[in-house]
């Protein structure tokens, strides 16, 4: 298939199931396996390749205006067309809307372009490194009208620094005045001065500290008018760039960078927009990035650590950034930490969302790849089974019950789960991005004490309501009902079967005893569930990060989980 029509396919699919999952207006055709829309009297007809009961259809690429067939570019204009009285969009958000969506067609193409038969050879191999898995994820948030857009990036930016394109660099660096330099370590934390160790030896001006900036982000940062009138008064000196030995390369999320040879991953404020919001970090995201450490390195967070052996969490112990003339933190310069466990050891530990991921060119997912293997020793089935309980076992037990026994609500969506494959299935899970972390009331109760940086003011303690949407949207709908439509898809079974097993293994799990039992209740007895809605979010150019009601760009689906008990 052409590089361009590939492209095209991925983004239609993630553009019309992020649709799909917020606009029920729709019908689905069982005889001509096609999902159909009416536009006054005439219909647009979109057929299927599969029909997933959680929204992630498999679509053949060819779509039909009446007995006409379309592309995609008009297939979208139809729609946008119907669409915009729908969701009262203005013809200025209508069109930056539609600038996304073909600026994200355009970066999968070039990523396919440049990097289509590596991808291929990568996809087949029994093997494939953290790095690598970080760089696979061509196609992105299966349930986005554009994935892969990136606001404010040139095509040549996009090349250099996007994880899809293979890009790696040099870290840059400036010389900054300690009072005007903001750090904030958990207290847990031994190495107070890890901006100096990643430095790696290199003499420090005297009088100065360190820190590491995105390249990048470095443009932006000289030209904010604070920092220009600190490069003045020689407050910040940026340094000489050098050539490193080791490169830094773009995980999946971009702002977050991974070097084999470092202790730490480094996580940036980026000035572009992906997906729903601009990518600044903020003092209170980071913040409960610390938290999260302190939190685990209590008597009571050890415990849950030992119960649950082969789960491990990427802790985010400190931060930094340059503060203004009133000693407000500019978030624009805001880098934070993240311990790296990737070092020698990085083969098979696979981001969950690169393992779900259709393959970008043409055959199995990865999942799908895993089972067949494991299906030379038994059959299909059994081995998609075996999966789906490992997977469980290792990811989803440990999050859940952290909620539900310890209040911590850890926001585990598709790019925050790493798993480690050893003999086709998983072994570990390791969680990551703990600047997402909430807390229930029983949360706040059991670590308030013990960890100073826990406040109800920081803003992440949240009601049940609250608390358990957000869990289990990232949880479940994004990561786990993901899991199941791949290996129902790759086994060629009912996902009902599937959502019969999480049914099964839930409700053993709250046999076992559990203290808060809302969040399984919400689970496994709603009729709906809440899902983000990412399509809303784009159409009308919302910002999430700065919503003041989280829930309000939610809506509902249907629970699959509750209707399995129904079949």
């Amino acid at each position: 298939m052409k590089i361009r029509s590939l492209a095209e396919k991925h983004s239609a699919a993630c553009f019309l199931n992020s649709l799909f999952r917020e606009w029920k207006d729709y019908t689905y055709d069982l005889e001509s396996s096609s999902l159909v829309i009416k536009l006054n009297h005439d219909s647009l007809i979109l057929p299927l390749v599969s029909f997933s009961l959680t929204g992630k259809h498999s679509y053949t690429g060819t779509y039909f205006f009446n007995s006409e067939e379309i592309n995609f570019n008009k297939l979208k204009e139809l729609l946008l067309n119907h669409l915009a009285t729908i969701y009262k969009t203005t013809t200025a958000q209508l069109s930056i809307f539609n600038n996304r969506i073909d600026d994200s067609v355009e970066n999968i193409k070039s990523s396919l372009d440049l990097r289509g038969q590596e991808l291929s050879s990568l996809y087949e191999s029994p093997s494939m490194d953290f790095n690598s898995a970080e760089q696979a994820l061509i196609i992105g948030h299966t349930f986005h009208p554009h994935p892969k857009n990136r606001d404010e990036m040139s095509g040549s930016d996009y090349i250099k620094y996007a994880p899809e394109t293979g890009g790696k660099f040099d870290l840059e660096w400036f010389f900054v005045s300690p009072d005007i330099l903001y750090i904030h370590n958990s207290k847990n934390f031994e190495n107070k001065s890890w901006n100096e160790e990643l430095f790696k030896g290199r003499e420090i001006l005297k009088g100065y500290s360190v820190l590491p900036v995105h390249p990048w982000q470095k443009d932006k940062l000289l030209n904010h008018p604070v920092i220009k009138s600190y490069i003045v008064d020689k407050k910040i000196i940026p340094v000489d760039s050098f050539q490193e030995t080791e490169k830094w390369h773009p995980t999946s999320s971009l702002r977050s960078i991974y070097n084999k040879k470092s202790p730490y991953m480094l996580k940036f404020s980026l000035s572009v927009r992906l997906t729903n919001s601009i990518r600044h970090l903020l003092p209170h995201e980071v913040v409960r990035g610390l938290q999260v450490m302190d939190v685990f390195s209590t008597g009571t967070g050890k415990t849950f650590l030992r119960k649950f052996p082969d789960f491990n969490i990427l802790y985010e112990p400190g931060f930094m950034a340059i503060k203004d003339n009133h000693d407000k933190i500019i978030n624009e310069s805001i880098v934070s930490l993240r311990v790296n466990p990737f070092l020698e050891d990085a083969e098979n530990k696979i981001v969950l969302a690169t393992l779900t991921q259709d393959h970008p060119v043409k055959g199995m997912s990865l999942i799908g790849s895993q089972i067949h293997r494991l299906a030379e020793e038994s059959n299909l089935k059994t081995a998609a089974f075996l999966w789906l309980k490992k997977y469980l076992d290792v990811a989803v037990k440990p999050l859940l019950l952290a909620q539900a026994n310890y209040g911590v609500l850890l926001g585990a969506h598709q790019q925050n789960l790493i798993l480690e494959i050893k003999n086709s299935l998983p072994t570990q899970a390791y969680f990551r991005d703990c600047q997402g972390t909430g807390y229930s009331n029983i949360g706040f109760e059991l670590f308030a004490g013990e960890v100073d940086l826990m406040t109800v003011e920081n803003g992440n303690i949240l009601d049940s309501k609250m608390g358990n949407t957000l869990f289990s949207y990232y949880l479940f709908i994004n990561s786990t009902f993901n899991v199941i439509s791949t290996l129902a898809k790759e086994a060629g079974l009912p996902e009902e079967e599937f959502f019969k097993v999480l049914r099964s293994e839930m409700t053993s799990w709250l046999k076992e005893g559990v203290r808060d039992t809302s969040c399984f209740d919400y689970l496994l007895e709603s009729k709906t569930l809440l899902q983000k809605g990412n399509f809303l979010c784009s159409i009308i150019n919302m910002n999430e990060n700065t919503t003041e009601n989280p829930l309000g760009i939610y809506n509902e689906m249907a629970n699959p989980i509750y209707e399995s008990k129904l079949c």
